[in-house]
């Protein structure tokens, strides 16, 4: 942990570098292979997938919260392609940096309570076979918590299947396209603000956990009942990078059911 810490510290430092396999691997003291496996032990992604999620992350804050242009920031963050950089920004974000930031705009004066419960999918009416049941260990009374089932351990695009816990600590998740998850939760209090939320890595009190994997096949999943454990977040937790909720809040539906977005750098 204290290997993996170290290496992302310094990732953070400079998001603009490279940042390849060997740089990393020495600075953690172990050899590439021995390095990404531990990596991808902690993370639950890889180094290049972690530091693409990274610098979206940190391309969504500077559009939150600061007037610099779109070229601008993202030269900032390590791309020297306005094209490749809006591409990756709607990959993982689920929009493009322009209607990111005109979005953060729209709702900056919506707490996340509100948002998620214009967001918020109806629950499932499956037979348990294709719906998943989800308890949450460690939710904060009062906070709101946002369950998924993602590509990877980083929060990005549209989740394949999602639901929302409020007054109890299980939710039943309808079960998404056929593939393999892992299901992550999120959980704030619900004044959160949007504008602070979508443009840091969760301020103030954010607990996340994580499940998987979860495969779907034929429309059923391999578990019926999952429990995820909620925890303060860590140095080593990939950022959220995701803004569907307030896409779908500003539609006042979740979109059909899609593959969710791949989380390849």
């Amino acid at each position: 942990m204290r290997a993996v810490e170290q290496v992302l510290g310094k990732i953070r430092r400079d998001l603009s570098r490279a940042h390849s396999l060997d740089d990393l691997a020495q600075t953690a003291c172990f050899s590439p292979f021995h390095f990404l496996r531990v990596f991808r032990g902690i993370t639950a992604t890889t180094p290049a997938r972690f530091l693409a999620a990274l610098r979206i992350a940190e391309a969504k804050r500077l559009l939150a919260a600061t007037n610099l242009d779109i070229t601008t920031i993202c030269m900032q963050v390590g791309y020297t392609s306005l094209g490749t950089f809006s591409h990756q920004f709607a990959r993982h974000v689920g929009v493009s940096p322009r209607k990111f930031r005109r979005l953060i705009n729209e709702m900056s004066d919506q707490s996340w309570e509100a948002v998620l419960a214009a967001a918020a999918p109806p629950a499932p009416r499956a037979g348990p076979a294709r719906k998943l049941r989800v308890r949450l260990d460690g939710r904060e009374p009062g906070d709101i918590a946002l369950v998924g089932l993602f590509e990877s351990g980083i929060p990005q695009g549209w989740p394949a299947a999602c639901a929302l816990a409020r007054e109890s600590d299980e939710v039943d998740m309808a079960v998404g396209p056929d593939g393999a998850y892992m299901a992550l939760a999120m959980s704030f209090p619900s004044d959160t603000d949007i504008e602070d939320l979508m443009a840091g890595d969760g301020p103030g009190r954010c607990l996340v956990g994580s499940y998987g994997q979860i495969h779907v096949k034929g429309g059923r999943a391999t578990e019926s009942s999952i429990v995820i454990g909620l925890r303060p977040r860590r140095a080593s937790d990939p950022p959220i990078v995701f803004a569907s909720p307030l896409l779908a809040a500003r539609e006042h539906r979740f979109a059909e059911p899609r593959k969710a977005l791949s989380a390849r750098p």
